[in-house]
């Protein structure tokens, strides 16, 4: 009985009572306590007497659950309250009764009973409807009774209490066991030998061991030697409760020889009589953060000396909530901007202010207060008195960010613009169209200039990394070169987004569609994802099926597209969440890729405006970055590769976008390109002069060069320098950067045209200057090929060997 649920008990007992009392109808019910401790009755059991759907839906509903009755001031809880039998032979002239919904069977007699088991009440006895109504010699008759039933109730909540509690202590050690082998960290149980007692399955991983080698072992077996020291003291201080809990950071040992450093917080146990029995060690994997700290701080001194190199100045400049200013960074160009020191602004940003001329310092103030109000981007033109220089026009553009404290900081860049102004005050209104346009070109080349440069070095330096001969990668590094050098390439391939969305407008965007291997597509862009997905904590899921299914698409131009629609489905999830990836057949001709994930979902209002470019349906108001492009630009790529894209998707319940493709077989094993480092032709001694303002570039042309053994090259770092070296001594081929310090490429060239001594020698121009009409007008001007930065290795040389070579055979 102690094991049935309580309405089967009570069931079996309510037709007994009834039959007994001759009552009508009636109830059992137990009592429990809210959080308060005050009683209510949950009743499990009771005479049918549902008088419509709804009051039978009710009982049918709560008869496993209990059916609660708080309300202990009516004549049904006046028990409960009192702790004492009620008896209502009146129950319509009684003043507890609160009155009975429509439809509820009269109520002429009623007793109320309440059940002690221990001396703590458990239950309540309800009966009603008895001819005559019910008397306290009839109560008392019935008192055995009601004892049983009281003794009965007390065994049914002791049990229920009794395997609450063995559930509760199952799970509690169920979820230990599973949050120490899934913690996140490792953990580990050490004995006062030192040697481990227990570990958890990240400290397997951290270790590079296995759960049966590690408890084989010591810590001082998996230690680096010049961390044991430490270690052994640490140890003594725990065992000897000398200390409560110690954090230090410290090297394990791999077994293939790798060392790793992690973060450790070690506690020691201590039995109930304050006996030592072993530490917990809790080790955090902090390798990562080690190199990127060291990473850090070469980007930190990279990223001086960039700012002290742009054109203008960087700075930051911040508005407190008081209105005081400063200027927490700025580049050296600060001393030519405005003449002044930087130590000098970072303690009063008014001092930069004060360099406006008087009629336009209200006009910076109020643009700025706009700024800060809104948090729109800064972009102010404006003229300084400059105690050397004189008046100057300067242009600011700037970032605004709202800090915790409320206070404003904006990040930006001022340039001098004195001379476009000058420029512009010459021209005429009708010029004015193409002026905005020429502006155009060349900040969209600048800009692809400047980001070209650094991805040169990068991906440059990563591609000798990988041809190294001499001295080759493990497959450790060259796997993470090569993860390096991919995402380069796919970040260069970003950066022409703006212009792509303009080429795609016009129909002139370049495409070499090909037989392309999904699973493997789909394996790259999971790499460039997953940092980002992995710091979301979204996991990524791949069903590319079998067998492998080929489709007809530009290779990068593919992978852009899987990019962004997982970036997305990453971006708008949430922790926990999935991004599926799905490849299937849609027949004999089609792919279908599928992006899904579960994630805010969109509404069919968003749906409908979806791929509207810099439309971001109210993310922009979300704090998750972006640019509203994404999404556009893909659309009209999946277009341009011949297929389509549809998106399924609910608010809540996350969304699927289906890229449609041709479908193609594979593509015949294409023939092995030749070897970067494979010499053509003499190996006479050539002399290659390179013009260069940049040392990363130059290091990389020179460190390219040594792949050949023929080759003498010299480096000027300025045009001037170039014209006059290849005029003293004539090189067999120039290289020629297009934004020289104090020339273009174009003016250099144009310099060398007419030289008698030049008039064969091959001009190439290596540069980060990758639009179209820049390219273009370089050709026609003279230069005989035009290589774009980042450079490829591969090219770079077969085309420094095709001109050498066709240089030979010139008479």
């Amino acid at each position: 009985m102690c094991g049935a649920p309580s309405s089967e008990v009570f069931d079996a007992l309510l037709p007994d009572l009834l039959a007994n009392t001759g009552s009508g109808y009636g109830l059992i019910g137990e009592v429990w306590r809210d959080e308060r401790g005050a009683p209510y009755l949950k009743v499990f059991t009771l005479t049918d007497i549902s008088w419509n759907e709804a009051t039978r839906e009710r009982v049918a509903r709560e008869r496993h659950t209990g059916m609660e009755f708080r309300r202990t001031d009516t004549l049904l809880g006046a028990a409960l309250a009192t702790g004492k039998p009620v008896i209502s032979n009146d129950p319509a002239g009684d003043a507890r009764a609160g009155g009975l919904p429509a439809g509820h069977p009269g109520l002429h007699t009623y007793l109320g009973v309440p059940l002690f088991h221990g001396g703590e009440l458990v239950g309540m006895i309800g009966l009603a409807n008895r001819p005559g109504g019910y008397d306290v010699a009839q109560l008392s008759a019935l008192e055995p009774l009601f004892a049983a039933v009281g003794a009965i109730i007390g065994a049914v909540m002791l049990e229920r209490e009794r395997r609450q509690a063995e559930t509760a202590l199952r799970a509690s050690e169920a979820r230990w066991r599973n949050s120490f082998e899934r913690a996140g960290a490792g953990i580990a149980q050490t004995g006062a030998d030192g040697r481990f007692l227990e570990v958890n399955a990240r400290m397997c991983e951290i270790t590079g061991r296995t759960h049966e080698a590690l408890l084989a072992l010591t810590y001082r077996d998996i230690t680096h030697p010049d961390d044991l020291p430490s270690d052994d003291a640490l140890l003594h201080r725990l065992v000897t409760a000398q200390a409560n809990i110690e954090n230090r950071e410290k090297r394990y040992l791999r077994p293939d020889g790798s060392s790793v450093w992690v973060q450790l917080t070690a506690t020691p146990m201590l039995d109930d009589q304050g006996r030592f029995l072993h530490t917990v060690t809790v080790v955090f994997d902090i390798d990562q953060k080690k190199r990127a700290e060291a990473a850090l701080r070469e980007r930190e001194a990279l990223f001086t000396k960039l700012a002290n190199h742009v054109p203008g100045m960087l700075c930051q400049f911040h508005f407190g909530l008081e209105g005081q200013t400063s200027v927490p960074y700025c580049s050296e160009g600060v001393r030519e901007l405005f003449e002044h020191e930087p130590e000098a602004l970072r303690a009063d940003g008014r001092l930069m202010i004060q360099r406006v001329v008087k009629e336009q310092r209200k006009g910076v103030w109020e643009s700025l207060e706009a700024s800060r109000r809104t948090l729109h981007g800064w972009n102010t033109e404006f003229e300084v008195d400059l105690p050397r220089a004189g008046r100057r026009w300067l242009e600011g553009q700037a970032a605004a960010e709202r800090l915790p404290d409320g206070s404003t900081t904006w990040h930006g860049v001022i340039t001098d613009i004195t001379e476009r102004k000058r420029f512009d005050a010459t021209l005429l209104n009708a010029q004015a169209a193409e002026r905005a346009n020429a502006a155009k070109t060349e900040f969209l080349s600048r800009m692809s200039h400047e980001l070209r440069t650094p991805l040169n070095a990068v991906l440059g330096f990563s591609q000798l990394l990988l041809g190294d001969i001499q001295q080759p990668l493990h497959d450790g590094q060259r796997a993470r070169v090569d993860h390096n050098q991919r995402a380069g390439q796919h970040l260069l391939a970003m950066i022409g987004d703006v212009l792509d969305l303009s080429r795609i407008e016009s129909g002139n965007l370049p495409l070499v569609l090909q037989p392309l291997l999904l699973r493997t597509l789909i394996e790259e862009s999971f790499a460039l994802v997953a940092p980002s997905a992995r710091a979301s904590g979204v996991a990524l899921l791949s069903r590319a099926g079998d067998p492998p299914l080929h489709v007809l698409a530009d290779p990068m131009r593919l992978r852009q597209v899987l990019v962004t629609l997982m970036s997305n489905a990453v971006k708008y999830n949430h922790s926990g969440g999935r991004v599926t990836v799905e490849v299937e057949r849609r027949d004999t001709d089609a792919v279908r890729l599928t992006v899904s994930d579960t994630g805010i979902g969109l509404s069919q209002a968003q749906q409908a405006q979806l791929f509207e470019p810099f439309n971001r349906l109210g993310a922009e108001r979300s704090g998750i970055e972006g640019t509203g492009l994404g999404l556009a630009i893909t659309r009209r790529l999946v277009e341009l590769m011949n297929g389509s894209i549809a998106v399924h998707s609910a608010p809540g319940r996350g969304s699927s976008f289906a890229v449609t493709l041709p479908r193609s077989d594979p593509r015949p094993g294409a023939a092995a390109s030749p070897a970067a480092g494979a010499a053509t032709g003499s190996t006479a001694l050539h002399s290659v002069l390179y013009a260069e303002d940049n040392n990363l570039n130059i290091e990389l042309v020179r460190q390219l060069l040594l792949l050949r053994s023929g080759c003498e090259l010299r480096i000027a770092r300025s045009g001037r320098e170039a014209i006059a070296s290849a005029r003293a001594a004539p090189p067999d081929l120039l290289l020629i950067d297009m934004h020289l310090g104090d020339m273009t490429g174009l003016d250099v060239l144009a310099a060398l045209q007419d030289e008698p001594r030049l008039a064969g020698v091959p001009r190439i121009a290596l540069s980060a200057d990758a639009l179209p009409d820049r390219v273009r007008a370089a050709r026609e001007q003279g230069f005989d090929d035009y290589l774009t930065k980042p450079v490829d290795m591969a090219e770079l040389l077969a085309c420094l060997d095709r001109h050498l070579a066709a240089g030979r055979k010139r008479p």
